[in-house]
């Protein structure tokens, strides 16, 4: 992989596909850039794929976040700037779409559009019984993940996941990674904007977006995904037919005929 120096650091990233417009693609946590491969075959096609690995993650090195998502955001910045790769088309699961929308705001000249699945904005939706208890239920994982991180992780995906989205269920580097991403994880979710955005900001986000949930996903998942849409100028919302919060390894040719569809239809030239 090539890299490129952030302050204190620096981002591993590599290319895929040399035509059409630039496509970052931005994972969530508990993750690196290799959980897109079943997702990039797909779009390198038609389109020039940014794959990079957070600060923290894979082979990427940087200091603590004092304040991870918008120190995400400035990674992602440079990363674009650096590499020529802009306006890009910001392309982001969980975690990963929230760094995609504060890119949309805080440096917008660098963004053609935003898709992201399933992000954790659960603070959108209306206090009651059943938020309460999801925020209780991240905040628990959260403060487990660093000394027990296969139990975090097990919750994690029992609260996120499809049946089919199971510990029991993940192959062995799938286990490995979450495992080693634990702590990184845990640092990124006590930032309080990667569950609740500020609403003011949402409204100047100009560009048009994708937000995608699965079928088999949690229904709060559908509702955050329901409500972060309202928010958002120029958004849609499309539940796919199948899969759950994981859809780029378990479903990627559903997830990407959805997005590559998004992502063609504004293959042009800008001026």
């Amino acid at each position: 992989m090539q890299s490129v120096e952030i302050p204190s650091g620096r981002l591993a990233y590599e290319v895929a596909g040399s035509e059409g417009d630039p496509v970052a693609l931005v994972h969530g946590g508990w993750d690196d850039h290799r959980t897109w491969d079943r997702v990039v075959p797909g779009l390198s096609t038609a389109l020039r794929v940014l794959l990079y690995d957070r600060r923290g993650h894979g082979a990427s090195r940087g200091p603590t976040r004092l304040r991870p998502v918008r120190d995400d955001a400035s990674d992602l910045a440079r990363l674009l700037e650096v590499t020529d790769a802009y306006p890009a088309h910001l392309v982001g699961h969980a975690y990963g779409g929230v760094v995609a929308l504060r890119v949309a705001v805080d440096r917008p000249e660098l963004v053609r559009s935003v898709a992201f699945h399933e992000v954790p904005f659960v603070g959108l939706l209306e206090a009651g019984r059943t938020t309460g208890s999801l925020s209780e239920e991240l905040g628990q994982v959260r403060e487990i993940a660093p000394t027990r991180p296969e139990e975090a992780a097990r919750r994690y995906l029992e609260l996120f996941g499809s049946p089919s989205e199971r510990w029991a269920s993940l192959d062995l580097p799938s286990r490995q990674g979450f495992l080693r991403q634990a702590g990184v994880w845990a640092e990124e979710m006590g930032d309080p904007e990667a569950t609740r955005p500020e609403r003011d900001e949402l409204l100047g986000v100009a560009v048009p977006v994708l937000a995608t949930s699965g079928a088999a996903s949690p229904e709060f998942a559908r509702q955050v995904h329901d409500r972060l849409v309202a928010e958002l100028p120029n958004a849609r919302a499309v539940r796919l037919s199948e899969g759950g919060h994981r859809i780029h390894r378990t479903d990627p040719d559903l997830w990407v005929g959805v997005l590559g569809a998004f992502l063609l239809e504004r293959d042009v030239p800008t001026t």
